[in-house]
């Protein structure tokens, strides 16, 4: 697979985790929805800045998007932890499978 199709895939179970985070944590769908897709955005604009390592700055900038996005959702540090773990797991599981050869 592409990088960039492994970016759209990821971006996509990111969203549906931070629906799945949402409905959990009993949040509107839709603020989860978007709190992890601005995370995930902001994770792949890190992608491709260059001079900056990309282990360090994608996270980073997941952690700065989605605090930004829930605050102007009107949403708490907790409720917004809350939807960017459920966004950054699966992702990750799924990655860490896939290099694992599972």
């Amino acid at each position: 697979m592409d990088h960039i199709q492994l970016m759209g895939l990821g971006f996509a179970v990111a969203v549906i985790g931070g629906a799945i985070a949402a409905k959990l944590t009993k949040i509107e769908l839709w603020k989860g929805v978007l709190v992890a897709a601005v995370a995930a955005l902001a994770a792949i604009a890190a992608y491709f800045v260059p001079g900056f390592d990309r282990s360090l700055a994608m996270p980073l900038a997941a952690l700065v998007g989605a605090g930004v996005s829930g605050a102007v959702l009107g949403l708490s540090a907790p409720m917004t932890a809350n939807i960017l773990i459920g966004a950054a797991v699966p992702p990750m599981l799924g990655f860490v499978l896939m290099e694992m050869g599972v």
